[in-house]
C-alpha cells in the first residue's frame, strides 16, 4: 500500500476539530486534567473562545486554588479574547502581583489591555470618568510591562498600545 502525504494544515484542522468535537464527551480519551487542558489550549489557539473558558474553568476547578499560574494566565488569555474584559482583569490581578517572572509580564500585558479595551467601551458610552480611570491603570500595567521586560515586547505592540492609551487619554481632554 502506497504512503500517502497529508499536508500539515489538514492534519492539524482535523485534529482541531476532534478535539473540538470532544467537549461533548469532556475529554479526549482517556480523560483527565491533561486531555482537558489540550482541549482548552487547542480551542483558545483557534479562537473558540467559550469552550476555552469552560475548559480552563473546569481545569482550574479541579485544581482548585494552588491552580498554575500559567493555567490562570491562559485562563484570562481567553476571558481578554472572548472579550470579557472585566473577568480578564479579575483573573490576572493576583498573577500581575505575586509572580516576578514572566508570568508577572504576560499577566501586567493582559490586564494592560483588557483594561484599555474595557476603557474603550465606556468611551464609547460617553462616560468619560470610567475611561479615565481605567485607561490610567492601563498605562501604569504596561508601563511596568515595558519597563521590566522590554525584550518580551519585540513586535512593539504593548509599545503600540500605550501610545493608543495615550491617545484616548488626550481625546477625553
Amino acid at each position: 500500500m502506497p504512503f500517502v502525504r497529508f499536508p500539515k494544515a489538514l492534519l492539524l484542522a482535523v485534529l482541531a476539530g476532534a478535539l473540538v468535537g470532544c467537549e461533548n464527551a469532556g475529554t479526549l480519551a482517556g480523560g483527565g486534567p491533561r486531555s482537558d487542558y489540550l482541549v482548552a489550549r487547542t480551542a483558545l489557539e483557534n479562537g473558540n473562545y467559550p469552550l476555552a473558558i469552560r475548559r480552563y474553568e473546569t481545569l482550574i476547578d479541579r485544581v482548585g486554588p494552588g491552580a498554575s499560574a500559567r493555567l490562570q494566565l491562559e485562563y484570562a488569555h481567553s476571558l481578554l479574547r472572548a472579550s470579557r474584559y472585566d473577568d480578564a482583569i479579575q483573573a490576572t490581578a493576583s498573577l500581575a502581583e505575586r509572580n516576578p517572572d514572566s508570568i508577572q509580564a504576560s499577566a501586567l500585558a493582559v490586564r494592560g489591555t483588557a483594561r484599555h479595551e474595557a476603557a474603550r467601551e465606556f468611551i464609547e458610552r460617553g462616560e468619560s470618568d470610567e475611561a479615565r480611570a481605567l485607561l490610567e491603570a492601563a498605562r501604569a500595567d504596561l508601563d511596568r510591562f515595558l519597563d521590566d521586560n522590554a525584550a518580551l515586547d519585540a513586535a512593539g505592540s504593548m509599545r503600540a498600545r500605550t501610545e493608543l492609551i495615550a491617545a484616548d487619554l488626550r481625546s477625553l481632554g
